[in-house]
């Protein structure tokens, strides 16, 4: 099974894609995002020569970028190695460009952009972040997973591979698991909202990612919001999936979950934790298949200890980020199913009143989480996001 870490060794020089990092015998050797992209580029598509419209399309649709621009680009790139290992980015009069190194290494595609890798670990205090990264576009994407699901359960359920591996062709994905849950380390107690939006901010820290367009996933909408609303320069787009800005319902609120139901989860989670309800509910029902039975036992079981995961429930009741929803400034789409059985629509479509210029997609059904029959639009949607955020990082 390969390391989650991907990237490329030619001579003394290493390209990790993860980090986004280029080392000439093991020291780090800055070069701008636009740079490192068509150097990844032209290492990773060294089997043929690279034409300049390849790149363009490829690393930035819709923008423009000059002859010149793209020259320079390739021009720094090269002054990044050594004077004798220069040659190795050759120039083709009036076709393009290729690498003519010998390499070693995982190539991103090589690697199921979610499949069971192994993690990597963020510190944070004591606590571990896990983490992994796929891909090596120009623009990143960071997904917000929902309640106790774990980025090894995400690995084993199609539509969300089939997700990560659209995006991860544009764009350098980040998953992780939130501290308590999957792969991360457990804590005596879960953290505050701004403390787990603190995670998030310290993860773009350490894969050196100056923005990114952030997916909120249900519970993971409202840590997905307080980041665009307090950390504006972090967030480059967003997308709120099945998500709501406050879980409990209240007078002014009459969608959120009845005190009925949230009795009704306390009693599963202290009596039934780990025969999957939780995680069943985000599949369609007509998709409910014993296999799918058993998927979603695993998920729970592994994504959180019962003890935690009623943390995680008294710690979603006191989520309102409400009043911060009139701060988000970032592209905005609000994607959700009329018949969500999870989180009820009108939670959607009150995200997408409060959000400035947030735009709401609101399909039939109840793909809660757009992962099965809604994962065509998702994916559209996403790459919109995705593309916008490419046109604004156009090369100069």
């Amino acid at each position: 099974m390969p390391c989650w870490r991907v990237g490329w060794r030619f001579g003394s020089y290493e390209l990790d894609v993860g980090r986004r990092e280029f080392r000439a015998a093991g020291v780090v050797r800055p070069l701008q995002p636009q740079v490192f992209a068509v150097l990844a580029y032209l290492v990773r598509h060294r089997d043929h020569v690279v034409s300049k419209d390849e790149l363009l399309r490829e690393l930035w649709p819709d923008a423009i970028v000059t002859d010149a621009s793209l020259q320079r680009a390739v021009s720094l790139a090269r002054r990044a190695l050594r004077p004798a290992d220069r040659g190795l980015l050759r120039t083709h009069a009036r076709h393009g460009y290729r690498f003519v190194g010998e390499v070693t290494g995982a190539d991103p595609d090589a690697v199921d952009s979610a499949a069971g890798g192994r993690p990597r670990y963020l510190r944070r205090g004591d606590v571990h972040i896990a983490y992994r990264v796929v891909g090596d576009g120009p623009v990143d994407v960071v997904l917000v997973l929902g309640w106790s699901l774990g980025m090894r359960a995400v690995s084993e359920l199609a539509g969300a591979t089939e997700i990560v591996r659209a995006l991860s062709r544009r764009a350098r994905v980040v998953m992780f698991d939130k501290r308590g849950t999957g792969a991360s380390d457990r804590v005596k107690a879960l953290p505050r909202l701004p403390e787990r939006v603190d995670d998030v901010v310290a993860l773009l820290d350490a894969v050196r990612s100056p923005g990114a367009v952030v997916v909120g996933f249900s519970e993971g909408g409202p840590m997905a919001v307080t980041l665009a609303a307090t950390c504006p320069a972090r967030v480059r787009g967003l997308a709120l999936v099945g998500a709501f800005a406050r879980m409990a319902a209240a007078p002014d609120h009459p969608d959120g979950w009845s005190e009925a139901q949230i009795a009704t989860l306390r009693s599963y989670v202290q009596r039934g934790w780990g025969s999957g309800a939780t995680i069943r509910a985000l599949v369609p029902e007509r998709h409910l298949t014993d296999a799918m039975d058993a998927w979603a036992a695993r998920a729970e079981e592994e994504g959180a200890s019962p003890g935690a995961a009623l943390d995680l429930l008294e710690m979603n009741l006191d989520i309102d980020v409400r009043p911060l929803l009139p701060r988000v400034r970032a592209p905005t789409v609000v994607l959700h199913a009329a018949g969500d059985r999870v989180v009820r629509v009108g939670n959607g479509r009150a995200l997408a009143e409060a959000i400035p210029s947030a735009r709401l997609v609101e399909v039939p059904g109840d793909d809660h989480a757009f992962l099965f029959s809604g994962r065509p639009r998702l994916e559209r949607e996403l790459l919109t996001l995705v593309e916008a955020a490419r046109r604004g990082r156009a090369i100069t």
